[in-house]
């Protein structure tokens, strides 16, 4: 763990209110710092804003911007956070659109609350 008192800001990023809620609970009692976005264009802002994070939790099935569009963009312009990018999809077959050997860890809707803090834990580097 970092010497800081957080042990990593997290991104997460999902168009479904009570499951962005569940995660950002979980990970907040688990000593995160959390920012949400409820569609993809809202992640972009955070990505290309300020903000350093240590993980991304992203839903690929999102209305307006999906998160094929982000993963396509934090590759462009952010390709340091794809290696701590989480996708998360109910859709198994949304996988193979996905480049899974550039994200950090695909997890599959409804996901067990250890598998996360296991994928995020790695995905954060700790």
């Amino acid at each position: 763990m970092s010497p800081r008192s957080m042990p990593g800001r997290v991104l997460v990023v999902d168009d479904d209110e009570s499951i962005r809620v569940l995660i950002q609970r979980l990970l907040a009692k688990n000593g995160y710092d959390v920012d949400t976005a409820a569609d993809g264009g809202m992640a972009l802002e955070k990505l290309t804003g300020e903000t350093t994070y240590d993980a991304v939790v992203l839903d690929l099935m999102m209305p307006r911007v999906d998160g094929f569009t982000v993963l396509r963009e934090i590759l462009d312009k952010r390709p340091e956070m794809v290696s701590h990018t989480i996708v998360a999809t109910a859709f198994p077959r949304d996988v193979a659109r996905v480049r899974v050997d550039e994200v950090c860890r695909v997890i599959i809707k409804p996901f067990d609350t250890h598998e996360l803090l296991d994928a995020v834990r790695e995905c954060a580097g700790q």
